[in-house]
C-alpha cells in the first residue's frame, strides 16, 4: 500500500477515495476517525488516502486531475486593508442628511 494523498479533512479524503473507486482504483482512507481527537492532535492533515502499489501511478493521475479542477483559494484580505462598513464620505453624508430630516420632522410634530 502507498499513501498517495494527505487530505485537509476527512470529507476531502473520502471524496477522493470515492473518485478513485469510480475509475477502478481501490482506495482506503486512513486516519479519518482521528479528527475526533482535535485539541490533542493537530487540526489538519490526519486523513490520508492509500492505494495498492501497482495502482499508484493511475491514482496520482486522477489526483492531479482532481486538484486541477478545484477552484483556487480565495485571496485573504487582512483586517487592516479590508473596507469597513462605516468607511467613506457617503456614510457621513447620509448621516448628516438623516439628522437634518429627523430634526425637521421633530420640529413639524412639536408645532
Amino acid at each position: 500500500m502507498k499513501c498517495v494523498f494527505q487530505a485537509r479533512h476527512m470529507i476531502e479524503a473520502h471524496m477522493l477515495a470515492n473518485l478513485l473507486d469510480q475509475v477502478g482504483v481501490m482506495a482506503q482512507v486512513h486516519g479519518d476517525m482521528l479528527q475526533g481527537g482535535m485539541g490533542e492532535l493537530p487540526a489538519a492533515g490526519l486523513s490520508t488516502v492509500w492505494v495498492a502499489a501497482n495502482d499508484e501511478d493511475r491514482a496520482l493521475e486522477v489526483i492531479a486531475e482532481f486538484e486541477a479542477s478545484q477552484p483556487a483559494d480565495r485571496e485573504v484580505v487582512s483586517p487592516a486593508t479590508a473596507p469597513t462598513p462605516l468607511a467613506g464620505q457617503g456614510f457621513l453624508a447620509g448621516l448628516l442628511v438623516g439628522m437634518v430630516i429627523g430634526a425637521v420632522l421633530m420640529l413639524m410634530l412639536l408645532r
